[in-house]
């Protein structure tokens, strides 16, 4: 299992996507695209289906997004970075989406070969 932990990060949501100016929505996936392929860096490619999950670690006084909210800038990031073949369903399975609270935000996102 690999297991690459982006400290005081969380990546785009969905709604943050879909609604603005096209140059937002592109500046928001260029940014996680590159903030995902720096922590991935070094970690070893995809060479099968792997399924994907995600860990939330929330800050205070803050609130989470729909757990179906965080996907496709993390599944798009992750392809870039050869983390994934593809995110269609043959390459991926996507796992839990889990909330946590510390001081601190942070997003943990786990691979798992199939």
């Amino acid at each position: 299992m690999i297991c690459v932990t982006i400290p005081n990060w969380h990546p785009a949501r969905l709604n943050q996507l879909i609604s603005g100016h096209w140059g937002k929505r592109k500046r928001l996936k260029d940014a996680d695209r590159d903030m995902i392929g720096v922590y991935c860096h070094g970690q070893p490619e995809a060479t099968k289906k792997r399924r994907v999950s995600l860990i939330i670690t929330l800050g205070p006084r803050q609130r989470g997004g729909d757990p179906d909210s965080y996907w496709k800038s993390v599944l798009d990031s992750l392809v870039h970075a050869n983390m994934l073949i593809n995110d269609s369903p043959t390459w991926v399975e996507l796992g839990q989406v889990q909330y946590t609270r510390d001081k601190l935000r942070s997003t943990t996102i786990l691979l798992e070969d199939l």
